[in-house]
């Protein structure tokens, strides 16, 4: 029997090259852990991210044992408590939604997943991702590029970046993404804090809880010169476009892309408004949104939009399954506080990076 095979993830500038053994290996059952941690079993780990989120969960609520289950990867500690990992983005919206998954009309494809982490715990959940392939097999395997290393040291403990296998074409070869691990906080277009929340993790579902995973997601703002109208329509994005008539006459402002337009509508299709955590807390959501009117209006925005231009909903859902979301969006905006304040310029975070339009 031959050597491994060596496939090149990456090679940084300086020369350094990150490989991997191939074919890829995993000594651990998805499926078994999703039981293990107490999560639903309608969550389609046919896409690799979620199968790498199941082992990443467990990995961190299991921390302090780690270094006693894996002496051979952990050569110290890797947390005296068990780390509360949780899920935002799209993987978190299918371990929350049902209808998000295969055979759901919102299912979609995720490329990664999006964690954030108590930032006292932030390096201990670093270390232990760049550790993982050592204990589970190297379709776990993440490393920090140079670039990767800037980015972590320039934030001092707020965020860090990595970059990690998220795919296994059907030929057995790795893909590669750059993953940004977020703490205490996730602080985009808009900064939504999530604290309080690290205690709920099991209640939640190791995700950020229905009302944050909707604020996170309608947080998505930016604006484009009036003239780029012809480029949207060209890429069927014209739907984006938000209603502000207080804005300077010659821009326009775009809200969510598709994919988060889809989670929303998951999120609406598959809870009521309501207490306790399998509802949205519409009073919940008007306190966190008090303390932010800026939030509280790009959210308004975003969500008026999804009602107004509900034919991108009718594209994905059946027409009483739009009537459930449409009516639920409707009832929250009620709840939401009023914004009396009117900006002509951008109200939120423009230091990040603007997506292109495709």
């Amino acid at each position: 029997m031959g050597a491994p095979k060596k496939f090149v993830l990456y090679q940084d500038l300086d020369g350094t090259t990150y490989e991997v053994d191939l074919p890829l290996t995993s000594n651990v059952d998805a499926h078994e852990l999703r039981e293990n941690l107490g999560l639903p079993s309608y969550i389609d780990l046919n896409y690799f991210p979620m199968r790498s989120a199941m082992v990443t969960l467990w990995a961190s609520v299991n921390a302090p044992r780690l270094r006693e289950l894996y002496p051979d990867a952990f050569e110290k500690n890797v947390s005296k408590n068990p780390i509360p990992a949780l899920l935002f983005g799209g993987a978190a919206v299918k371990i929350l939604c049902r209808s998000a998954n295969a055979g759901g009309s919102l299912a979609r494809a995720i490329k990664d997943t999006d964690f954030i982490v108590p930032k006292k715990q932030g390096m201990d959940f670093y270390k232990l991702r760049l550790n993982m392939d050592k204990a589970f097999g190297t379709q776990f395997k993440s490393f920090a590029t140079a670039n990767d290393r800037r980015f972590t040291a320039w934030r001092h403990g707020e965020r860090y970046r990595l970059t990690t296998i998220n795919g296994i074409t059907e030929e057995g070869l790795p893909t590669i993404t750059v993953l940004d691990l977020f703490c205490d906080c996730i602080d985009l277009r808009h900064k939504v804090e999530v604290k309080d929340v690290f205690e709920k993790y099991k209640e939640n579902l190791y995700t950020i809880g229905l009302e944050y995973l909707l604020l996170s997601k309608a947080q998505f703002i930016f604006d484009l010169p009036k003239e780029s109208m012809s480029e949207l329509k060209q890429c069927g994005q014209e739907n984006r476009v938000l209603s502000y008539p207080h804005y300077e006459e010659n821009k326009i402002i775009l809200g969510m892309e598709d994919k988060d337009t889809r989670d929303v509508c998951a999120v609406f299709l598959d809870h009521e408004i309501g207490k306790g955590a399998e509802n949205i807390d519409s009073q919940r959501m008007r306190k966190i949104l008090e303390k932010d009117k800026k939030l509280a209006l790009t959210m308004k925005l975003n969500l008026e939009n999804l009602v107004e231009k509900s034919d991108v909903p009718r594209k994905l859902m059946s027409k009483s399954e739009v009537s459930t979301v449409t009516d639920r969006i409707k009832a929250l905006l009620k709840e939401l506080p009023i914004v009396d304040k009117k900006w002509d310029k951008p109200w939120w975070n423009t230091a990040v990076e603007t997506p292109i339009i495709e």
